[in-house]
């Protein structure tokens, strides 16, 4: 599908000098990118340690050879077992001067998530990346390794051209964005903020998604409450049923009345007509109709009955994402435990969803006992107060939505870079996931928005990776690092010293 094309702005001699540069290279992109792939970077769970000192040394030497400065900056595995104390790898690469100028900062993860080999097609492996059809395969080829990778070679451009910077350009590699960011980006924004709160962050994460082609810039992105509820009831001989007290009918019951669960409403950061707005930027409405209709390169899924859920994007959303219970077949179960993952808009606190979910208990007639320093609203109903507790959460995760206004100035030149490079219109994107971006907003580190080459099936089989948008982020990430840092900085956006 054909994106409107725009009359964007000419580039100076030295920055088509730069952008021939990538073109150049882009077969030296393509097999950096075939190298991460290679290597396992599996991610499971944040209290298991995996040990990635092979990628991280990878990406070490190559940023070495660039001529980058790079610094560990390890988090030790603090979960009590074997592992305790074993390094959870963040790795810094800069170069050009860390005080008195301005400072852009690329950033992504090395970690992927696990992979079935068995669901990937034939002649197509998650660590044995091919080429077909000008796209590149592999776990991690989207999320996101094949983001770093353009990144890495737009730092590597840079860096041999010896053009005299006014500032600095740093890479900051991350082990675990796929398990929460714990070790990495939540560790280093917390406890290591003077090291990484540069005047402009780049998460490369895939931000091109059917139909819009050409990558988004995101903006912002949803908080994740990520609870666990423990349904208490009453056991018995499974020959005689217990409807009202089996943890597991009691369970069904607060799954099957969810739609009763009033969610927190604030008014969403970009709203449905914002996002259209800039879809029809770059396409008419007859192609989107068309491209909706439309069964696209995947095999659609013949269980899905939900479609995309476009309205998921601006409102807080509750998925109920793991259930265990029962220990023998003729045994009915006292407990029963269950998970669900409740995505929240700027604004919405975690006290918020508590207060909604005890009134959806108090309906049901539950009580729900809550984490301590937590109001809990349902202790005013005495009718359920007196009541045994049925329902302990436990919080695994929380954290808040955030989000960057379009026009600030950083925002406004990556989108200029964007322009020059693709000739489409930059589009603004707010995103229903999260990404380590909200690690670092939350601890106020300032203009870290999220743009990545466009890609298709991350966390799933044959997932892959734009040949074409490989090669073009890298243009936009270059252009971006050249117009901030090497010319006159009086146009750069403000930006505090490393």
């Amino acid at each position: 599908m054909s994106e409107k094309r725009i009359d964007a702005g000419e580039l100076s001699e030295r920055e088509r000098e730069l952008i021939e540069r990538v073109d150049a290279k882009k077969e030296e992109l393509i097999d950096l990118l075939s190298q991460l792939i290679s290597i396992d970077s599996r991610t499971v769970d944040p209290s298991k340690y995996t040990n990635l000192e092979e990628i991280f040394m990878h990406v070490k030497h190559f940023m070495e050879s660039c001529g980058a400065t790079t610094q560990f900056i390890n988090c030790p595995h603090d979960r009590d077992d074997p592992d305790k104390g074993k390094p959870w790898y963040n790795l810094l690469g800069w170069i050009g001067k860390r005080e008195g100028g301005h400072i852009l900062q690329f950033n992504g993860h090395l970690d992927v998530v696990p992979f079935e080999e068995s669901k990937w097609k034939d002649g197509l492996h998650p660590l044995k990346p091919v080429i077909m059809n000008d796209r590149l395969y592999g776990r991690g080829a989207a999320d996101m390794k094949g983001g770093l990778a353009s990144q890495m070679m737009a730092f590597k451009i840079l860096a041999e051209s010896d053009i005299k910077m006014h500032g600095c350009l740093q890479m900051w590699f991350v082990p675990d964005e796929e398990i929460n960011g714990d070790h990495g980006a939540q560790f280093m924004a917390k406890e290591h903020k003077e090291m990484v709160n540069a005047g402009g962050t780049i998460i490369s994460e895939p931000t091109g998604q059917p139909p819009v082609i050409s990558p988004a810039i995101i903006l912002g992105e949803k908080g994740h409450k990520w609870l666990r509820f423990t349904m208490h009831g009453s056991s018995g001989h499974g020959s005689m049923p217990k409807p009202k007290s089996n943890a597991i009918q009691k369970v069904t019951r607060f799954i099957s009345s969810i739609k009763k669960l009033k969610l927190p409403k604030v008014k969403p950061p970009l709203t449905i007509w914002n996002m259209l707005k800039g879809v029809l930027s770059r396409f008419t409405l007859r192609q989107l109709i068309k491209a909706a209709r439309s069964p696209g390169d995947d095999e659609p899924d013949p269980y899905n009955e939900d479609g995309i859920g476009i309205g998921n994007f601006f409102k807080t959303t509750i998925s109920f994402t793991g259930i265990k219970a029962g220990k023998k077949v003729n045994v009915i179960p006292d407990t029963c435990e269950f998970c669900v993952d409740i995505r929240v808009l700027p604004g919405v606190t975690t006290q918020d969803v508590f207060d909604s979910l005890a009134r959806y208990c108090t309906k049901l007639g539950y009580r729900l006992e809550l984490p301590e320093g937590y109001d809990n609203i349902q202790e005013g109903n005495r009718k359920v107060r007196d009541r045994p507790v049925d329902i302990e959460l436990e919080i695994i995760s929380c954290t808040n939505g955030t989000f960057v206004e379009p026009d600030r100035s950083f925002t406004k030149l990556l989108a200029k870079a964007f322009e020059d490079v693709y000739r489409v219109r930059a589009v603004y994107f707010f995103a229903p996931g999260s990404t380590d971006a909200v690690h670092m907003r939350e601890q106020g580190i300032q203009d870290v928005v999220v743009f990545g080459p466009t890609g298709s099936r991350t966390h799933d089989s044959n997932e892959y990776v734009e040949i074409e948008h490989l090669v073009k982020t890298c243009k936009v990430y270059l252009l971006l690092a050249y117009r901030m840092l090497c010319k006159d900085t009086r146009n750069a956006p403000d930006s505090p010293s490393l």
